[in-house]
C-alpha cells in the first residue's frame, strides 16, 4: 500500500475513534443529566406527579390499636407509594441504591414543606457543575433554581445545590444524592422561630439522666448513654437511639416541633401529636416515630429503643409535669 495512503487511513481511523469516544462521552453526560433532573423533579416539584401523598398514621401515640385490616390497608398504601417512586425514578439508580434513597429523610423534605405551606414548587433552571474538591469524576453538583408559589400567588426563588455521586461501574446511574445548600428554602418557611434557641445539655452522672434545655422548654430523660439529640433538618429537636443510629437505622424516638399557626392542627391531623403549649404565637408539640426505626432482628437494639420510647411517651400535654416542662 502506498505510504501516503496508509498514513491517510491511519489518520482517518484515529479521527473516527476520537469522534466515537467524544460521542459516547457526550451521551454519558446527557444520560447523567437526565437522571439527575428526573430525580430532582420528583423530590422538589409539588404537587408534581402526585408522588407525595402521606399515608395516614395508624401506629403511634393517641391512636387506638389498629385492626389487622387497617394495618394491611396501610401497608398496601405504603407499598403502592413506593412502587410509584420506583416506576418514576427507580431506573436512575445503581443496583440496590433505590431502596437506600427511598428511606432517606431528604426524599420528601421539600415536598413536605410545600404541602404544609400550600406551595406549588417547580424547577425553573437546571445545571451541572463538577466537584472541584474531588479528584474522582463520579461526583458532581446539580444546581437548580426552585420557584415556590404560595396560595396568594406570591413567589420566592431559591438556588439549591445537590451533590450527586454516580456508580463507578455504571457511571450513568446514581449511588447517592445529598442536599448541600437549600438556598434559604427552609429558613423562608419556618417563620424565624428557633426551637433550638439557647440549647444546652446537662448530664447528671449520679442519676444517669440528661437534661436538654432551650429558651422554651426543658426535657429530662434517663439512661443518657443510650440516646442522643440533634437539631435536625426539620428544625426540630429530635431524640434518637444511639445504637439504632450507629447501626445505620434512623433511630428517631421523638421530636419537639413548632407549628407557626397555633390555631391550625399540625400536619392536618395526619400525624398524632401531644400539644405542649403556645410560646410567642407558635405551637410547641411533640411527635413520635410511627415506623420502625431500629433493626428488628437485633433484640438488644429493640429493647434499648423501646426503653427510651416508653419513657418518652410519658411526656404530658400542657408541659406542666413529666419529663418535658414548658417554660
Amino acid at each position: 500500500m502506498n505510504r501516503n495512503i496508509l498514513r491517510a487511513v491511519i489518520i482517518f481511523i484515529a479521527f473516527s475513534l476520537a469522534a466515537v469516544l467524544t460521542a459516547c462521552k457526550t451521551e454519558d453526560i446527557t444520560k447523567r443529566a437526565e437522571n439527575e433532573e428526573k430525580v430532582l423533579q420528583a423530590m422538589i416539584e409539588y404537587p408534581g406527579d402526585g408522588l407525595y401523598d402521606p399515608v395516614v398514621t395508624v401506629i403511634g401515640i393517641g391512636v387506638d390499636e389498629p385492626s389487622e385490616e387497617e394495618l394491611a390497608a396501610a401497608e398496601q398504601r405504603a407499598a403502592e407509594e413506593k412502587q410509584l417512586w420506583q416506576d418514576k425514578v427507580g431506573d436512575c439508580f445503581a443496583d440496590g441504591m433505590f431502596d437506600t434513597f427511598y428511606d432517606k429523610w431528604y426524599r420528601t423534605e421539600v415536598l413536605g414543606i410545600a404541602m404544609n405551606y400550600g406551595l406549588t414548587t417547580t424547577i425553573s433552571q437546571f445545571g451541572i457543575q463538577d466537584d472541584a474538591d474531588q479528584s474522582a469524576d463520579n461526583i458532581e453538583h446539580a444546581l437548580v433554581t426552585v420557584i415556590a408559589t404560595d396560595e396568594k400567588g406570591d413567589t420566592k426563588s431559591f438556588d439549591m445545590d445537590w451533590m450527586v455521586i454516580f456508580d463507578n461501574d455504571d457511571p450513568d446511574l446514581i449511588q447517592k444524592i445529598e442536599l448541600k445548600d437549600d438556598g434559604g428554602f427552609y429558613e423562608a418557611y419556618n417563620d424565624n422561630f428557633d426551637i433550638g434557641a439557647g440549647l444546652t445539655a446537662t448530664e447528671d452522672e449520679s442519676t444517669g439522666t440528661r437534661t436538654i434545655e432551650t429558651d422554651y422548654f426543658s426535657l429530662t430523660l434517663s439512661n443518657s448513654d443510650t440516646w442522643g439529640y440533634e437539631l435536625d433538618e426539620y428544625d426540630r429537636i429530635t431524640i434518637y437511639s444511639t445504637r439504632a443510629r450507629n447501626g445505620e437505622y434512623g433511630g428517631r424516638v421523638m421530636s419537639v416541633e413548632v407549628w407557626n399557626d397555633p390555631e391550625e392542627e399540625p400536619y392536618d391531623g395526619m400525624i398524632p401529636y401531644k400539644k405542649i403549649g403556645v410560646k410567642d404565637g407558635h405551637l410547641i408539640f411533640v411527635t413520635y416515630a410511627s415506623d420502625i426505626q431500629y433493626d428488628i432482628n437485633d433484640e438488644a437494639a429493640a429493647d434499648e429503643y423501646m426503653a427510651i420510647r416508653n419513657e418518652a411517651e410519658t411526656v404530658q400535654e400542657g408541659g406542666k409535669s413529666g419529663p418535658l416542662i414548658l417554660k
